[in-house]
């Protein structure tokens, strides 16, 4: 009987691990499409009175409003689905918690499998940046989960 176990064992699929969360941003590619970039701005409202409530930092007055953006990072399956979500430099465990919850509960179904790939990489002259250049691969479909990346918006007013 340990015998047939043991060899039922060894030939059953051993679950892929997943990926190490990337330290490089730039390495990560963007998930092209996502409803994310569109939606959060209607979020707004809440986030700043998560972010007024909260020991928060990184929004920067934008026009005399406050901007805080955020950058993404999304363990995603082959399927789509999203495995894990980092939010990078949030600076608010608040509206991390919240950005979280809205993603998984209204946007979990926004991620596509990996059909195409785009990376965006800096283009630098003399240690200097002079913008980026996007590369686009075809039908790519990855057999484990994949990091990808994109960034959620959010713009209030302190004004009456």
């Amino acid at each position: 009987m340990t015998m047939l176990l043991s060899l039922m064992l060894a030939a059953a699929p051993v679950a892929a691990a997943a990926p190490p969360m990337p330290q490089d941003l730039g390495s990560v590619p963007v998930i092209e499409g996502w409803l994310g970039r569109k939606v959060s701005p209607r979020w707004s409202e809440e986030v700043a009175r998560l972010y007024r409530h909260g020991e928060c930092s990184g929004a920067v007055n934008h026009e005399g409003s406050w901007l805080l953006e955020i950058d993404m990072l999304f363990l995603l399956s082959p399927e789509g689905k999203p495995l894990k979500i980092a939010p990078v430099n949030a600076n608010c465990p608040d509206v991390e918690q919240f950005v979280s919850r809205r993603i998984l509960g209204t946007l979990s179904h926004s991620f596509r499998p990996g059909r195409s790939s785009a990376v965006v990489e800096p283009v630098m002259a003399d240690g200097r940046p002079l913008g980026t250049v996007r590369s686009t691969s075809g039908d790519i479909s990855p057999a484990t989960p994949v990091w990808k990346r994109s960034q959620v918006r959010f713009l209030w007013s302190d004004a009456p």
